[in-house]
């Protein structure tokens, strides 16, 4: 009944709307049949990245006398707050809307950020309810950033202005590690990796005075609860700051995705990482599908040289080079390349520059349509929505994990201690991700795609990473590359 009625509700109100999506009524069919029989779904598409998709859910909701929860980008919450309600009222619905709920008479709908979510306890503590959240494919990221806890030289004095005997010895602690910790500096990495005896020590430390505030008490309950743990150096100020995050963050809340009614949205074309990623936590998802988004999708022109370099190769740095400016040579549209080697960006920033002067940007967005951006994935994914899409995308290095972050070598010891295959159940999908939200653009223009790490070809995880970009098409030559 849901079904039918929430179909009549969204032609009515589509009659008046030029809204471009072929498959706007399915959608509606599919998320009220969820909601009906109390299924959880997945459903991928392009499409979430627009507006286009919120009246379907919003309908299906309104008439579901059941109290639910949407979780939503702020943008996406102040859309529906400032153009979406006055058209839902035309269509016969009385509520009304305060402090981001929208209240009907048996009923009320829930808008809120998956951070705000997270910040609120009873939120978690929610059982049998239903939640529409949209935005999942940043889902693993945004369960790092809320868990994550960094311990800075302020933590560790409860008032600047009378300092006790407690806060001063705290102090000539904090300057005694500090000592110890710049002598271990390794030129190129702020990063230092606690070994055993400094876990136990620090744990013994906090859980000792856990009482001395609530960010001690925090990290007291990390340090119990097995969570890694590592030093990062400023080397301007010369101080240092303690960091922690759950290696397995999900399994910190998964109870609040096993107990409820959920409706995910990936806007991802295809997200094989988030169903992967809640069945480690034995999460069944009862349907998976994917939809179209509003443009016709065209393929990827995807090209890797021939008998190119492996990264490790003393020569691969000076060949990336070459061919960058090979590649950027009489090309009149954005260019982006994408490292997350910070040598390896800044330096080809720095070499393209002396060629290309002002059209080169280092993590910028651009002015011009002829400009060529150099940044890392994360910045590009960040920022892709505020930019045009680039004619070509070149990517020297795979966007595979750095081991030289602690928290990834953490994982990685953690997986190979319970004897798991660490690359392709943590690395591989965590690359295969991240390339797909940073080419996802091309699709829309069939602009190329140029990789220039040797490993694509000569590893069989590169391949399987080649195979991963769909849909695509082979090119064998780039003029004046060839």
């Amino acid at each position: 009944m849901l079904e039918i009625l929430s179909h009549q509700y969204l032609k009515k109100f589509l009659g008046g709307q030029s809204i471009d999506w072929d498959h706007i009524y399915s959608f509606g069919r599919l998320v009220s049949k969820s909601i009906e029989n109390d299924s959880t779904y997945l459903v991928n598409s392009e499409i979430f990245s627009t507006h286009y998709w919120l009246p379907p859910i919003l309908i299906s909701l309104f008439l579901k006398e059941e109290n639910s929860t949407f979780i939503l980008s702020e943008k996406n919450i102040q859309f529906i707050k400032n153009s979406q309600i006055y058209l839902l009222r035309n269509l016969g619905f009385e509520f009304i809307l305060k402090n981001d709920q929208i209240i009907f008479a048996n009923h009320r709908i829930r808008l809120i950020t998956i951070q705000d979510l997270l910040n609120d306890p009873n939120s978690l503590n929610l059982r049998n309810h239903r939640i529409v959240h949209s935005g999942i494919e940043d889902i693993k990221q945004d369960l790092k950033n809320h868990f994550r806890i960094s311990l800075i030289k302020e933590d560790w004095t409860k008032n600047f202005k009378e300092l006790d005997s407690k806060n001063q010895k705290f102090i000539k602690l904090y300057d005694c590690l500090k000592e110890k910790f710049l002598m271990r500096r390794v030129l190129g990495n702020s990063y230092i990796n606690l070994d055993e005896k400094e876990i136990i020590f620090f744990s013994n430390f906090f859980h000792e005075n856990s009482s001395f505030s609530d960010k001690f008490f925090s990290v007291n309950n990390a340090f119990s609860q097995g969570w890694a743990c590592w030093v990062k150096l400023n080397n301007t100020n010369l101080d240092w700051n303690l960091y922690l995050q759950p290696i397995d963050e999900l399994s910190l809340i998964k109870e609040f995705f096993a107990d409820n009614k959920f409706v995910f949205l990936s806007a991802l074309r295809k997200d094989n990482f988030f169903q992967m990623y809640l069945k480690k936590q034995s999460i069944d998802i009862d349907l998976v599908i994917n939809f179209k988004s509003n443009y016709e999708e065209q393929k990827i022109s995807l090209y890797i040289p021939s008998n190119q370099l492996l990264p490790n190769s003393p020569l691969f740095t000076n060949s990336i080079l070459d061919k960058c400016k090979k590649l950027i040579l009489f090309r009149k549209g954005l260019t982006l390349v994408l490292s997350d080697d910070i040598y390896l960006k800044n330096n080809l920033a720095t070499e393209l520059a002396s060629k290309y002067g002002k059209r080169v940007l280092l993590e910028k967005i651009p002015f011009r349509n002829n400009q060529i951006i150099c940044s890392s994935y994360d910045w590009w994914i960040m920022n892709s929505y505020l930019i045009q899409i680039p004619d070509q995308i070149i990517i020297p290095l795979l966007p595979i994990p750095n081991m030289s972050e602690p928290i990834n070598a953490i994982t990685v010891s953690h997986n190979k201690k319970l004897s798991r295959d660490w690359f392709r159940d943590f690395f591989l999908p965590q690359a295969i991700l991240t390339l797909e939200r940073s080419i996802s653009p091309l699709r829309k223009n069939s602009g190329k795609l140029i990789i220039l790490d040797g490993r694509a070809k000569k590893r069989y995880w590169g391949r399987l990473l080649l195979h991963s970009i769909q849909p695509s098409k082979q090119i064998n030559y780039m003029l004046p590359f060839d």
